[in-house]
C-alpha cells in the first residue's frame, strides 16, 4: 500500500497531497483518496481608479473537494471539484459566497513506466513553473500575474501562458506524454490541447476555425549533486525543508488563430524558470526566477487585427525558520513581478508582494498576511497605483 500511495504522490506532486485524507481501499493496488481544501481570505483592496474607493472584503478564495487514486498500478486518476467566487467588474473578488462550481481538474494517467506516461483530461498546462504550481503551495497567496494585462488594467489575469479555453487559464483539456528519465535527472512533458482560440470559445471572436494548441516543457535537476527530482506532473512553490531542490525548466506554448475571414496568426510563448530550495540547519532559503516572452496574440476584431506582444518576469523567495515558534513555523516571502508591454502603448505593470507566512502544520494549516503594491506605467487618466492587503487562511484534509 505504501508503494501505491507513493506512486500517486509522485503523480500529483508530493507537496500537494495533504497529510490527512480519507482513504477508500479495495486492495493493495486499487484505492482512492478524498478530502477537502479551503482558502478563506480577508482583504483591504486599494482603489484602482479615481472614481472608486477602497474596499474591505471577506471571501472564499477557493473551496475544493478532491479525489486521487489508482485502479491498478498502471492506471491512475485525479479530480479537483472547485467552488469559486465571482468577480466584480474590475475582476477582483466579491465579498460573497461561491458563485460557480467547476471541474478544475479531471484526468486519467496511464503509467506504462516512470519514463513514459500518458495523461488525458483537464489539468495544468505543461509550460512554465507558474502554470504547474499548485495554488495551495503558494508562498505569495495572491499568486502569479496579479495584475498585468496592459490592454485591460487593472483586471487580474494569469500572464504566464498564452491562455486556454477554460475558466482557469493555467489549465486546458488535452493529452500529454510525459515521464522522468534517469530517475528524474530530466523530466519531459509534451502535450496537445484545445487552446485559447478553440472554435468553441465564444469569448474570442477570432476563433472560428479549429486549431489545436501545443505546449511542452523540459526540466533538469542535477540529482548527481544530491538534489531531489520533482517527479510529479505538478510542482510546488516550496517543500518547507523536506527536500533540497534545484530545478531549471524551459517551456514552449503556441496556437494558430483564424477568424475565417482572412485574418490569422500564430500566438506563441516561450519561458525559462528556475527554483532552488535547501535546508541549512534551522534555516530554509527558497529562490525562484521566471521569464516569459509572448507575441502575436490577437487583440480586437477589425482588420488588420492587432497582435499583442509582451514579456513578463519575476523573482521571488522565502526564508523559513524551521522551528516551531508558538503554534507554527514563521517565514518571510518577497516577490517582484513585471509585465513589459511591447506595444506602442507601453503600459507596463510592476508588482511587489511581501508576506509573513506561518505554517502551523505545513501546507495543511497555514496563515499568510501581507501586501501587494502595484504600479502602472502610462496610466489612463482615471487609473491609479494601488496596494492590496491580504490575510489568507488555509486548511487541507
Amino acid at each position: 500500500m505504501r508503494k501505491s500511495l507513493l506512486a500517486v504522490a509522485a503523480l500529483m506532486g508530493a507537496a500537494i497531497l495533504p497529510a490527512e485524507a480519507a482513504v477508500i481501499k479495495v486492495d493493495e493496488n486499487t484505492f482512492a483518496n478524498m478530502g477537502l481544501k479551503l482558502q478563506i481570505w480577508a482583504q483591504r483592496l486599494g482603489k484602482t481608479t479615481t472614481d472608486e474607493q477602497d474596499y474591505t472584503d471577506f471571501s472564499i478564495n477557493n473551496a475544493r473537494i478532491y479525489f486521487s487514486g489508482q485502479v491498478n498500478k498502471f492506471v491512475q486518476f485525479g479530480a479537483n471539484l472547485d467552488f469559486a467566487i465571482g468577480n466584480d467588474a474590475q475582476g477582483r473578488a466579491k465579498h460573497s459566497g461561491t458563485a460557480s462550481t467547476r471541474v478544475n481538474d479531471a484526468f486519467i494517467n496511464l503509467k506504462l513506466m516512470d519514463e513514459f506516461q500518458v495523461m488525458a483530461g483537464l489539468y495544468r498546462l505543461p509550460f512554465s513553473r507558474a502554470t504547474l504550481t499548485d495554488s495551495y503551495t503558494y508562498i505569495i497567496p495572491t499568486g502569479y500575474g496579479y495584475t498585468a494585462d496592459p490592454t485591460n488594467r487593472p483586471n487580474r489575469f494569469t500572464p504566464f501562458t498564452i491562455g486556454s479555453n477554460v475558466q482557469n487559464s493555467y489549465r486546458d483539456a488535452g493529452l500529454t506524454f510525459w515521464g522522468n528519465i534517469m530517475d528524474g535527472l530530466i523530466k519531459y512533458q509534451i502535450g496537445v490541447f484545445d487552446g485559447r482560440w478553440d472554435h468553441t470559445n465564444t469569448n474570442t471572436l477570432v476563433s472560428v476555425k479549429d486549431n489545436l494548441a501545443f505546449a511542452g516543457r523540459i526540466q533538469f535537476t542535477p540529482t548527481m549533486l544530491g538534489y531531489k527530482a520533482e517527479k510529479g506532473f505538478t510542482l510546488a512553490d516550496t517543500y518547507l525543508g523536506k527536500q533540497n531542490v534545484l530545478s531549471i525548466g524551459l517551456g514552449y506554448n503556441s496556437q494558430k488563430w483564424d477568424d475565417g475571414a482572412g485574418r490569422s496568426g500564430t500566438a506563441k510563448a516561450w519561458t525559462v524558470d528556475a527554483m532552488w530550495e535547501q535546508k541549512f540547519g534551522d534555516i530554509v532559503p527558497n529562490l525562484q526566477l521566471g521569464y516569459q516572452d509572448r507575441k502575436d496574440m490577437p487583440a480586437g476584431t477589425t482588420s488588420p487585427i492587432a497582435k499583442v506582444k509582451d514579456r513578463a518576469y519575476y523573482v521571488q523567495g522565502q526564508l523559513l525558520y524551521d522551528q516551531v515558534v508558538g503554534l507554527g513555523k514563521p517565514a518571510l516571502a518577497i516577490r517582484y513581478e513585471k509585465l513589459d508591454d511591447r506595444t506602442a502603448a507601453n503600459r507596463d505593470t510592476n508588482r511587489t508582494g511581501v508576506f509573513l507566512n506561518y505554517y502551523i502544520k505545513g501546507q495543511d494549516v497555514k496563515i499568510q498576511l501581507g501586501a501587494d503594491v502595484v504600479s502602472l506605467k502610462n496610466k489612463a487618466s482615471n487609473e491609479k497605483n494601488y496596494t492590496d492587503w491580504t490575510l489568507a487562511l488555509q486548511i487541507q484534509f
